[in-house]
C-alpha cells in the first residue's frame, strides 16, 4: 500500500499584526505632539500684580558702628613719668575728676626758685622807687638853691660862679632823677619777667595732674603707673554717653531721601534679636570717592548694656520716596545669569524682562528701570518664555 502523499500547506504572512503596532506607535507620536502642541496653546491662570506708581514706605538700610561725637583722647601737655592713674576702663567720670598724675618734684623746685626770684624782683622796685625818692628830693632841693642865686644874681647879691655851680648840681640832680626813673622801669620789667616765669610753672605744675575734660565713661586706658609719657601720648579716652551714636553708611542714591529726624531701627551683630529704636541725627556733607557712600549720624533712644565702641550694627531708616515710585512684591523678582528681571503678560505669553532694582521696603522692593506703569508682572514659579497665561489671582 503506497503511503499517502502530504500536500505542502503554504501560510500567507499575517500582516495585521504590524500594523497595530504602527498604529499604536503612531498614536503615541500624535498624542505626544498633541500635548506638546496644547502645551503651547491652553493659557495657564496666573497670580498677577498691576504695576501702578504710588507712594513708597521706604526702608533704606546700611551697616554702622557705635561711634560718639565727643570721644576725647586724654593725653599730657608736658613730658613726665606716671606717678599714679586715678581710673581705669569702664570707670564713670565728671569733668574735672583727676584722671592721672605725672612725677612733679622738678616742677616744684623750680616753682620755688621762680618765686624767689620774682620776690627778690619786687624788692628791686621797692628799692628803686626809695631811689627815686631820694632823688626826687635832692632835686626839688637843688631846683629851690639854683631859682633862689639866679635871683640873686640879678640884685647882684651873688657871683655868677655861684649861679653856675648851683645850676650844675640842679643838672646832676635832673640826671640822677631820669636815671632812678629807668632804674624802676628795669625793676618792673624784671618783676613782670619772674611772675610770667613763676605763671608758667604753675601752670606746667598743674597739667602734672590731668583732670577728665568732660563727663563721660573712660573706655580704654593705654599707660600704666611708672610709664614715661610723652607730650600728646595716649593716656585713654572718654567718651560722653549722651554723645554716643551709630554711623551709618547708606549709598548716595538715597541721600536725597533721607532726611534728619526719621525714625531708624537698628540691630547689632552681638544681639540680632532685639531692634533698637532711634532717630537721623544728622548727614555727613562728604561722598567717600571709592565707595560713593555717605554717612548718617543715628542717635540712638537707649544704649545697650553691653555696648562698645566700634560694634558692629545694621541701620534700617524709616523714610518716604520722594516721588511716586513703581514698587512691586520683592517675591516676583527673579534673577537669571546673575541679573534681577521679572516675568510679564505680554499679548497673552509669558515673557522675561530684565529691570534694575532699587530701595527694598519691607516685603516690596523699589524697581528704577525696566518697568511702566500698567505692565501686568507673573508670579514666577513654573513660568517659561511664550507660555500662554490668562490672569488669575490679582496679588496687592
Amino acid at each position: 500500500m503506497k503511503p499517502e502523499r502530504v500536500q505542502p500547506v503554504h501560510l500567507k504572512p499575517d500582516h495585521s499584526a504590524g500594523w497595530r503596532r504602527f498604529a499604536v506607535v503612531m498614536l503615541l507620536i500624535l498624542a505626544a505632539g498633541g500635548a506638546g502642541f496644547w502645551w503651547y496653546v491652553l493659557p495657564v491662570p496666573v497670580a498677577y500684580h498691576e504695576v501702578r506708581l504710588r507712594m513708597m514706605s521706604l526702608e533704606i538700610n546700611g551697616p554702622g558702628i557705635l561711634d560718639a561725637i565727643n570721644r576725647v583722647v586724654v593725653t599730657s601737655r608736658i613730658q613726665g613719668f606716671l606717678k599714679v592713674i586715678e581710673t581705669d576702663r569702664n570707670d564713670t567720670v565728671k569733668r574735672g575728676q583727676v584722671l592721672a598724675r605725672l612725677e612733679s618734684v622738678d616742677l616744684q623746685n623750680q616753682l620755688a626758685a621762680a618765686q624767689a626770684e620774682a620776690s627778690a624782683a619786687g624788692r628791686m622796685v621797692t628799692e628803686a622807687q626809695a631811689d627815686r625818692a631820694r632823688a626826687q628830693a635832692v632835686l626839688d632841693k637843688t631846683k629851690i638853691e639854683f631859682e633862689r642865686r639866679t635871683t640873686l644874681v640879678r640884685l647882684n647879691a651873688a657871683s655868677q660862679a655861684e649861679l653856675t655851680t648851683t645850676e650844675a648840681a640842679f643838672k646832676q640832680a635832673e640826671a640822677d632823677m631820669a636815671r632812678s626813673e629807668a632804674g624802676i622801669e628795669r625793676a618792673r620789667a624784671q618783676l613782670l619777667s619772674q611772675e610770667a616765669n613763676v605763671k608758667v610753672l604753675e601752670a606746667r605744675l598743674g597739667e602734672a595732674t590731668i583732670s577728665a575734660p568732660l563727663d563721660g565713661v573712660v573706655i580704654s586706658r593705654e599707660r600704666n603707673p611708672g610709664d614715661l609719657l610723652l607730650p600728646g601720648a595716649n593716656l585713654m579716652q572718654v567718651v560722653e554717653l549722651s554723645s554716643i551714636i551709630i554711623s551709618a553708611r547708606f549709598d548716595e542714591s538715597a541721600r536725597a531721601t533721607i532726611k534728619a529726624g526719621q525714625p531708624a531701627r537698628i540691630t547689632f551683630a552681638a544681639d540680632p534679636g532685639r531692634v533698637w529704636s532711634g532717630k537721623v541725627l544728622r548727614l555727613s556733607r562728604q561722598v567717600d570717592q571709592e565707595t560713593r557712600e555717605f554717612t548718617a549720624d543715628i542717635t540712638l533712644d537707649s544704649l545697650p548694656e553691653s555696648w562698645a565702641m566700634g560694634q558692629r550694627a545694621n541701620v534700617a531708616v524709616e523714610a518716604q520716596s520722594p516721588e511716586q515710585v513703581i514698587g512691586i512684591p520683592e517675591s516676583l523678582v527673579i534673577r537669571r545669569d546673575g541679573r534681577a528681571g521679572v516675568w510679564l503678560a505680554q499679548r497673552g505669553r509669558a515673557a522675561w524682562t530684565p529691570v534694575t532694582l532699587g530701595y527694598i521696603s519691607g516685603s516690596n522692593v523699589v524697581v528704577t528701570r525696566g518697568l511702566k506703569e500698567g505692565d501686568v508682572v507673573l508670579a514666577p514659579a513654573g513660568r517659561y518664555a511664550f507660555q500662554p497665561v490668562s490672569l488669575g489671582t490679582k496679588l496687592p
